[in-house]
């Protein structure tokens, strides 16, 4: 039959030539453009992908230039945290070999393999990803912040000069509907929901091995910091690079809450802190999330997400701050202390 070619999204159809045909041809048009709007209505998880590109300076990279080491084991943690939450969805968190075992151990792996640039999480947790990307983009945004933070620590500049580069930073990254609160938060009530601490008591090697994790993101900071020059900055950070591997090979199990900034880096987390605030509430974030993923109070990943979004929106993020009951007000005392052993 002769008639011209008509392309419908991925579809190519031949436009008939005589009217009865032409009819039957608009007709089905008709239908195909009624089911792919009720497609589009019924597909209410659809989510806005809107990433932003990390903030540039001349300082981009410092770390992964001239402390390679440190980089390469930062790579560790994005792998980690992207392998633990595929786990737990996959498997139900039903399954304790596959996520103290298995996963775990693949994650050990990946680290050991000192890999020099970062992994791509959604390669390696696609249906978390699909599930709630708005929290993954949350985690993006603040370990992007993290990463830029390393960079001007490690970077040559001068005491001032480092001081405006993290207000600059800290600025950029608090212009984002991802933003989390620089408020300090309550800690112990949000370890205190009705499904809080389901994942360490259910995971404990897993658990530990995470806030290993947390614990050399944190502590490197005042090392870096009080170190005078790079030669120095590569020295300070050994014996904290050594007290990482070691939880790594024997995950401190007796810890029995996630590391705080200012117990490992008081000085940072007295000049800076909203980034010490934001870096707490982040790492706290996690682990709410894992105990989302490994609670059965949850059954459906529509439930799993819902949670999710419930406590990241009124718990978490910066656009919540006017209202959010876990920001630890004015007079309220000082921060609590949870030293580790």
């Amino acid at each position: 039959m002769r008639g011209r070619a008509l392309l419908v999204g991925q579809l190519i159809l031949v436009r008939p030539s005589t009217m009865s045909t032409r009819k039957q041809f608009f007709s089905l048009l008709a239908l195909l453009v009624v089911l792919m709007g009720l497609t589009l209505i019924g597909c209410t998880e659809f989510e806005q992908r809107d990433k932003r590109f990390y903030y540039r300076a001349l300082w981009n990279f410092a770390l992964r230039d001239d402390l390679k080491e440190l980089d390469i084991d930062f790579n560790g943690i994005d792998f980690g945290h992207a392998n633990l939450y595929e786990t737990l969805l996959l498997t139900g968190a039903r399954d304790l070999p596959a996520v103290e075992e298995q996963a775990r151990k693949a994650t050990l792996r990946f680290i050991a393999s000192r890999q020099t640039l970062p992994p791509n999480e959604e390669a390696i947790a696609p249906t978390y990803m699909k599930l709630a990307w708005r929290a993954q983009n949350t985690f993006d945004e603040a370990h992007a912040l993290h990463r830029s933070t390393y960079d001007i620590y490690v970077a040559d500049l001068p005491t001032e000069e480092k001081a405006r580069a993290i207000r600059k930073v800290l600025a950029y990254y608090q212009d984002s509907a991802y933003a989390l609160s620089a408020q300090r938060l309550d800690h112990r009530r949000l370890d205190s929901l009705p499904y809080a601490k389901a994942f360490r008591r259910k995971f404990p090697l897993f658990n530990a091995t995470i806030w290993a994790y947390h614990y050399l993101q944190v502590a490197v900071y005042d090392a870096l910091g009080t170190a005078r020059d790079l030669p120095a900055k590569q020295q300070a950070v050994q014996p904290i690079l050594a007290a990482y591997h070691q939880y790594l090979e024997q995950p401190p199990v007796q810890w029995t809450f996630m590391p705080l900034t200012a117990d490992y880096s008081p000085r940072f987390a007295e000049e800076h802190p909203a980034v010490a605030n934001i870096f707490d509430n982040l790492h706290m974030l996690h682990d709410t999330i894992s105990d989302i993923l490994t609670s059965p109070q949850f059954s459906t990943w529509v439930e799993k997400r819902q949670e999710i979004y419930r406590v990241l929106d009124a718990y978490y993020l910066a656009a919540a701050d006017a209202t959010n009951p876990m920001i630890v007000r004015e007079g309220a005392g000082t921060a609590p202390s949870h030293p580790h052993p």
